[in-house]
């Protein structure tokens, strides 16, 4: 059985061609413009006003890489790509090493914008909590076993779609997202009951994102779960990806994020080293543990007072919860005014 799908892209060729090369300038001018959004939105303003500009950046960032413009954001695959044309061919290793570059920078300078401002797969994946939430209401046991169904019942829908798609060469290398994406839901079987307490499930991010480098240095082209969404693309491998990421969400919040995404493992490596994150000004003596830092949380980065710096997408939902703020300039600043005035 073969897949159609009509494709959905507006613009299906550069906007901003460089001669003689396929390069296409646009996608990396906006997400710059995208990326610096996301960074005034995060530090600049407070509150709801906040959540109103990550929402419309997200939307933004949708609309301009899934909807308008043919490019992918390969980042991972891209850099690898691009150190092996260095010297060869210069300019299109660039092209396929800017948009890691831009990525990379901004994280090192800025945090984990990336990731919980514009990435379109972390927002729908967002999107899905609404289904974990409304789960976790139902009570622990319950939960539990609904959880336990859904897996069940989406690797049976998994293996059915290989066996009516049977491809027939290549199969690893043709299909190592749909791999990635079966691997995430045996993972969830052994996540779901202590997804409260995942901190040492969530370091098999590290595996997969030297698994991923490792099979892009040899030469297998492999495919991100969102190359469904900008790649204006659909075969058996990222349909597959694409419905673990999504309903892996609605079992876990956040699932691939946490504990798949190679691209989410390399940026929160680099945001340790960004001047800027989320603190807490509580001791943890006078923390209550009320809990409700980590039901605001979509990435169970919180814990009492304390923060996970590598899986903080800072989104900035805990601001304002229980002493969670942004440790900048403007921060301490606009701290040290109030304190002026009191």
């Amino acid at each position: 059985m073969e897949l159609y799908m009509p494709l959905w892209k507006i613009v299906k060729r550069p906007l901003l061609p460089i001669r003689d090369s396929w390069q296409d300038a646009m996608p990396l001018v906006l997400l710059f413009v995208l990326m610096s959004v996301a960074a005034w939105g995060a530090y600049r303003l407070q509150g709801s006003k906040r959540q109103w500009v990550r929402r419309g950046t997200q939307v933004a960032a949708a609309l301009v890489f899934v909807v308008f413009l043919h490019r992918c954001l390969c980042a991972l695959r891209g850099w690898v790509f691009g150190l092996e044309l260095m010297g060869r061919n210069n300019l299109i290793a660039f092209a396929h090493m800017a948009i890691f570059i831009i990525v990379m920078a901004f994280t090192i300078g800025m945090g984990r914008l990336f990731c919980g401002w514009l990435c379109p797969l972390g927002a729908a994946s967002e999107a899905m909590r609404w289904i974990t939430r409304w789960r976790e209401r139902l009570g622990k046991r319950r939960a539990l076993i609904s959880g336990y169904l859904m897996l069940a019942g989406l690797l049976i829908l998994i293996a059915w779609l290989a066996w009516m798609v049977a491809p027939d060469t290549g199969f690893f290398a043709e299909n190592v997202a749909a791999l990635w994406g079966v691997g995430l839901l045996v993972l969830l079987f052994f996540a779901l009951p202590r997804a409260e307490d995942d901190a040492r499930l969530k370091r098999v991010k590290y595996v997969s994102a030297i698994g991923w480098l490792g099979l892009s240095v040899i030469g297998v082209f492999v495919t991100n779960p969102w190359c469904v969404l900008m790649g204006d693309e659909l075969d058996y491998s990222s349909m597959v990806s694409i419905l673990a990421v999504l309903s892996g969400g609605m079992i876990v919040s956040m699932a691939w994020c946490r504990y798949l995404c190679p691209l989410g493992a390399t940026v929160g490596l680099l945001a340790l080293l960004s001047p800027i994150k989320i603190r807490n000004s509580l001791s943890p003596e006078q923390c209550t543990d009320c809990g409700q830092c980590r039901q605001v949380c979509p990435m169970n980065a919180l814990d009492r007072t304390q923060v996970d710096h590598t899986s903080c997408i800072y989104c900035g939902q805990c601001t304002n919860t229980c002493g969670f703020h942004f440790e900048n300039e403007l921060a301490r600043g606009e701290s040290e005014a109030e304190v002026g005035e009191t």
